[in-house]
């Protein structure tokens, strides 16, 4: 980093949300992901929630915690950042840096308790004040949980919603429980602050339709799509009892040979069900498979989140020419390149996995997403044994993966067919337990 560099990322800007202060070269807050670009861009429109103040981009238009309905700032001056006095007795005082919402929210007899709190504070921070605002920053429950306001309430007359599952920057996945059909689904809810932006409303109802056309067993079910209130888009899958590759593989290590080609099978199956479909999926990864606890079979593959995937033939590009969609670890080259992708890209996807899957870490990896990439286009894989040496000698996978991973297209398998064949083969000749 050069030394001017290293001087603009020393300075801190405060969070006009939170009050938490980052370096200058941040562009979102950590713990609640405000734009910090409204603190030190005062020509930005700006909106602020009226019911819990916190602040948001001009462009979007519900709060992603209260899914109130937001108002504009139309002066800067209402976003003020106060400092508290240092405690001294307290090393988190930071965390309760108090915001004073606009005049408007001040007189809303609906401002939560956790606001009155914070916009109270005028001295010291005393260790309950702290431990509350901690818990409001990090929008957990008190049981370490994901907060939600939709939890206990009832979506359409239909759906209760019992719980978070997990979150990620386009949707909130919630546990519920479908009245009428007394049983457990996913209700897949898109961010509030999504809402505003149209090509991500347009991809998550993409992902609802291109899931709902395709009816295999392993791949995840839809059952249903919908929006709350008119405003947020949601998604009805089947629920999972399982767990995710990825977690097997953190939690258990490598797997053996057995169970990684039972597992490839099945995922070649799900994606010979898509391809045929016209769909790529585009966002292959351990994450995105589940493996479900059924009594007659286990490791029971399940396919999940389209929420990138792209038409073959005839869809509309969502994707501006020139920007990567998919996760580092596992994209194929020809994305990098923005040339027209196929079902091989899938397939490479696959060989990543499969790496993954028999060494416990992934071909090309890095610390940062610039570094990773690069090594797709440029560099060979590593040899599994050079990470895991009991694989090496007789490693019927070897070959496998040295395909699934050439850098052009033309020289891997050509589908998900061939892929399967050659995986039935090699398990049927791997040596009896």
């Amino acid at each position: 980093m050069s030394p001017a560099a290293e001087l603009e990322s020393e300075k801190l800007i405060p969070c006009p949300t939170c009050g938490v202060s980052f370096p200058s070269t941040a562009k979102f807050c950590g713990f609640d992901g405000t734009d910090l670009s409204l603190t030190n861009n005062t020509g930005l429109s700006r909106k602020s929630c009226p019911v819990c103040g916190r602040f948001y981009p001009g462009y979007a238009n519900y709060c992603a915690f209260d899914r109130s309905s937001l108002a504009e700032v139309k002066n800067s001056a209402d976003i003020t950042v106060k400092t508290p006095a240092q405690s001294p007795t307290s090393s988190s005082t930071q965390l309760a840096a108090v915001v004073t919402p606009p005049a408007n929210a001040s007189t809303k007899d609906s401002l939560d308790s956790n606001a009155k709190a914070w916009a109270n504070v005028t001295g010291t921070i005393t260790p309950e004040l702290v431990e509350q605002a901690e818990r409001d920053l990090l929008t957990v429950d008190d049981d370490g949980q994901p907060y939600s306001t939709l939890i206990g309430k009832t979506i359409d007359s239909k759906y209760m919603v019992q719980g978070v599952l997990g979150e990620g920057g386009m949707a909130v996945v919630y546990r519920a429980h479908h009245i009428q059909m007394e049983r457990i689904v996913v209700i897949k809810v898109m961010q509030g602050w999504l809402t505003s932006n149209k090509t991500s409303v347009e991809r998550f109802e993409r992902e609802g339709k291109l899931t709902a056309k395709l009816n295999h067993p392993n791949i995840v079910a839809v059952y249903d799509v919908g929006s709350i209130d008119g405003r947020e888009p949601y998604i009805v899958m089947e629920y999972i009892k399982g767990e995710a590759l990825a977690d097997r593989i953190h939690n258990g290590g490598p797997l053996d040979y057995d169970t990684t080609a039972n597992i490839i099978i099945q995922i070649c199956r799900g994606l010979e069900e898509a391809h045929s479909s016209g769909i790529i999926h585009r966002d292959l990864k351990p994450d995105n498979v589940l493996l479900q606890l059924k009594s007659d079979r286990p490791d029971w593959v399940k396919i999940v989140d389209f929420g990138i995937s792209n038409m073959i033939q005839g869809a509309k590009r969502l994707t501006k020419t020139g920007r990567m969609v998919g996760t580092p670890e596992y994209i194929a080259p020809e994305q990098l390149k923005d040339k027209p992708i196929d079902i091989r890209t899938d397939l490479y996807a696959v060989g990543i996995m499969i790496f993954e899957m028999l060494t416990g870490r992934v071909p090309f990896d890095g610390e940062t997403a610039e570094s990773i990439l690069m090594k797709h286009l440029l560099e060979e894989p590593p040899a599994m044994a050079s990470i895991r040496p009991e694989l090496a000698g007789d490693n019927p996978f070897d070959p496998v993966v040295a395909r699934l991973l050439k850098k052009a297209p033309e020289e891997r398998y050509q589908s998900a067919e061939e892929l399967r064949h050659v995986l039935e083969q090699l398990r049927q000749n791997l040596p009896k337990k």
